[in-house]
C-alpha cells in the first residue's frame, strides 16, 4: 500500500483540533517509539488526528556540519517509520537558518496558530526556538498561555545508555552494529541500487551484490558483517555477509558495500537492495594471496551461519 506524502508546510493541516509531537527522530529509534505510543494513545483517546512534525535536513547539519556525522535514516525511511507508528500527518520542515533564529515563542504560536494544537508530546530533553532556549519549562509556561497542555516524556535506557539518536551514530560509526539495532528496535540498513563491480568475486565463488555508500547517510566501520538482503520480488530477506571497505586484497582505493547472498543466484544490477545489518564478525583485512582471501571468506561464510542461525534470522 502507497503511504501518503508527507506535508511541507503546517499551513497545508485542516483547521481542526489535533495532538502533535515534534522532533528530528532520526532513526525512528527506541525513545522516539515510545514517544509516538503515547502520542497516538492519547490522540486515539481523544478521537484527534496525530501529526508529526520533523525536519529535514537535520538541524544539525545546519547549525554544525563539521561536528554532524551523517544520518541513520533516509527521509522517505523516516516518514515510513512515523507513519506505521500512528502518523495521521507528518509535516515535513525544511530546517534553515531563519527557522533557527525563530524565539521559542514565535516557533510555538506558530504551531498553535497553524496547527490547531491541543496537545504536545515532547521528550524531556527536548527544546526548540534560538539555542534551544524552548525548553520543558518554557513550553509548559507557553502551553498555559495558549490553552495547551505540554507532555515530556523521560528518556529510554540501553543498558545503562541513554538511547539517542548521537550514541545510534557513534555505535554505528564503531561497527557495533548489535547495540545499534537494540536501540532501533530493528537492524540498522543500507539501501542502494546495485552497480557492477570489477566481478572479481563470481570468480571466486562469491559473487556479490554492490552498492555505494549512500550520500548523506552516517558512515558504518569498514569490516564483514552478518546481514539479511531484501531484495525485488522475494516475499522476505534473505541471509547474506556484506563487506564494506576499499578492497586492499584487490588494491582498488574504492569504498563499495559488497553483499554476497547465501544460496542465491540471479541477476540483481540496477536493482535496489536494502541490506540489514545482524553482527560485526571481523574488522577490513589484506590477504596476500587470493587463496588466502577466499580461505578467508570460507571462514566468514560459516561465521554468517552461525550468526544468522542463534540470532534467529535463519535455520541452516
Amino acid at each position: 500500500m502507497a503511504l501518503p506524502e508527507p506535508l511541507s508546510n503546517l499551513t497545508e493541516l485542516p483547521l481542526e483540533k489535533r495532538v502533535v509531537t515534534i522532533g528530528t527522530f532520526d532513526g525512528v529509534h527506541r525513545g522516539h517509539q515510545a514517544l509516538l505510543h503515547a502520542a497516538a494513545t492519547r490522540a486515539r483517546e481523544l478521537g484527534l488526528a496525530l501529526t508529526v512534525i520533523t525536519f529535514d535536513p537535520a538541524p544539525a547539519a545546519v547549525l554544525r556540519p563539521a561536528q554532524f556525522d551523517g544520518a541513520i535514516l533516509s527521509l522517505a525511511d523516516k516518514v515510513a517509520l512515523l507513519t506505521a507508528a500512528g502518523a495521521d500527518q507528518v509535516v515535513v520542515t525544511p530546517f534553515t537558518t531563519a527557522l533557527a533564529a525563530l524565539s521559542a515563542r514565535e516557533f510555538f504560536e506558530a504551531l498553535v496558530g497553524q496547527g490547531c494544537m491541543e496537545e504536545l508530546f515532547v521528550g524531556e530533553a527536548f527544546a526548540l526556538g534560538r539555542n534551544r532556549e524552548g525548553t520543558v519549562d518554557v513550553l509548559a509556561k507557553l502551553g498555559a498561555e495558549h490553552g495547551v497542555r505540554i507532555v515530556a516524556l523521560n528518556r529510554i535506557e540501553d543498558n545503562g545508555v541513554v538511547v539517542s539518536s548521537t550514541r545510534v551514530r557513534r555505535v554505528i560509526q564503531a561497527g557495533d552494529v548489535k547495540a545499534a539495532g537494540d536501540m532501533l528496535g530493528r537492524p540498522f540498513k543500507i539501501v542502494g541500487d546495485v552497480i557492477h563491480g570489477a566481478h572479481v568475486g563470481r570468480t571466486i565463488g562469491y559473487p556479490t551484490a554492490n552498492v555505494l555508500p549512500p550520500e548523506g547517510q552516517v558512515q558504518l566501520a569498514d569490516g564483514i558483517y552478518a546481514t539479511m538482503a531484501a531484495l525485488p520480488g522475494e516475499t522476505k530477506p534473505l541471509p547474506a555477509m556484506t563487506y564494506i571497505g576499499t578492497r586492499p586484497a584487490l588494491n582498488t582505493g574504492r569504498r563499495l558495500i559488497e553483499t554476497h547472498i547465501l544460496d542465491f543466484d540471479g541477476d540483481l544490477y540496477g536493482q535496489c537492495i536494502a541490506v540489514e545489518f545482524i553482527d560485526r564478525l571481523r574488522s577490513d583485512a589484506d590477504f596476500p594471496s587470493l587463496d588466502e582471501l577466499v580461505a578467508q571468506l570460507r571462514r566468514d561464510e560459516a561465521a554468517t551461519r552461525r550468526v544468522l542461525t542463534g540470532a534467529g534470522f535463519y535455520n541452516n
